[in-house]
């Protein structure tokens, strides 16, 4: 059996609590440097093959992983931990955030975010499963996706933990061979989308990227809305009912999540992106088409969400708030100045909030 190598998954936790790792190396490249002209399929090719392709990756070896370790723990074979499932879930669920933050292509296609990540966790919906004991993967099939993927697996590991044997331990066996499948599934679709040849007038590279603009937005939005005002302003009396509770994730996936919607907006790197080779993200494209000033407010707007999710947690009222201003300042941006300049039109998406 191959040997799995993660980092130390507290420290990376913990260290993405605290700061985004690409905050600190955050580079931009100057006004007044000649950069070349980025066409469409420049941007798509990077996007796939710099982006999508290894996030999808991660994905999978992270599910696989996870998928393994659950059947270890439920059949007593060594290390019998539900601590290192826990962790599994964890690295599953930070490496899904930063790969479907920006949903396009097969997570659309498939409706991996349905499948995998329906939201709220129904508990009685789970019990149910487990009471009725799917053997295999065709009878998953005729359980609901409310009492599946990584919520479900979630409950199953902190709310009501399963133990070695047992109904609910075979049930979540099951749960995690299905993302397990659904990662594979997504890594190769990104892996042929990044294979291919997007300079090709036949391949869609103007629609891909009307679809990507659309879905950007839409992600800032879910972040937004979704996932950080909509608990907050809804609660009432009761504490907020933030994703990822149980696990006591909820920070850092809301800093996964961000790291996968903001990577795609500013330049990281150092030098200058090559087209077709490099990611081009969506401030260097439009310096490449000499739009400096605009994208100099969107890197101003995108530091101040970095700002905004410095330190940010669930129990501070005033830092959510203040990060779902940051990120409804570059929702507007991009609406109101980016698309236009871009030739694209902003339709409604369902992550779109009140």
């Amino acid at each position: 059996m191959s040997k799995r190598t993660f980092p130390p998954a507290a420290a990376a936790l913990a260290a993405l609590a605290l700061v985004l790792p690409w905050q600190a190396s955050a580079q931009a490249v100057a006004a007044n440097e000649a950069l070349p002209f980025y066409d469409t399929a420049a941007f798509m090719k990077g996007v796939h093959q710099q982006w999508y392709a290894p996030r999808s990756r991660d994905f999978a070896a992270a599910a696989a992983a996870l998928s393994q370790d659950t059947r270890q723990f439920c059949n007593g074979a060594p290390p019998g931990d539900v601590g290192v499932m826990r962790q599994g879930w964890q690295r599953t669920t930070l490496a899904w955030e930063r790969l479907a933050a920006v949903a396009i292509g097969p997570l659309v296609q498939r409706r991996s975010m349905r499948q995998i990540d329906f939201t709220p966790t129904r508990p009685e919906l789970i019990q149910r499963a487990i009471r009725a004991q799917p053997a295999d993967a065709r009878a998953m099939e005729r359980v609901g996706t409310p009492a599946k993927g990584l919520p479900a697996l979630e409950w199953m590991l902190w709310s009501q933990p399963i133990a070695p044997a047992t109904p609910a331990c075979r049930y979540a066996i099951q749960v995690a061979a299905e993302i397990d499948a659904e990662a594979r599934a997504l890594a190769q679709g990104f892996a042929d989308l990044a294979a291919l040849d997007w300079s090709d007038e036949s391949e869609p590279g103007v629609p891909a990227m009307v679809e990507f603009v659309n879905q950007w937005v839409g992600g800032l939005e879910r972040l937004r809305w979704a996932n950080l005002e909509k608990p907050l302003r809804s609660a009432g009396n009761k504490p907020p009912a933030f994703g990822r509770q149980a696990s006591g994730l909820t920070a850092q996936a809301w800093a996964a999540e961000w790291e996968g919607v903001g990577g795609l907006a500013t330049f990281r790197a150092s030098g200058v992106p090559q087209p077709g080779v490099d990611l081009v993200p969506v401030e260097t494209y439009l310096r490449g088409r000499g739009l400096n000033p605009l994208a100099d407010k969107l890197r101003a707007a995108v530091g101040q969400v970095d700002t905004a999710f410095q330190g940010l947690v669930p129990g501070d009222a005033a830092k959510v708030n203040a990060a779902g201003r940051a990120l409804a300042g570059v929702k507007r941006l991009v609406e109101g100045e980016i698309a236009p300049a871009l030739e694209v039109n902003i339709g409604f998406s369902d992550a779109d909030g009140d």
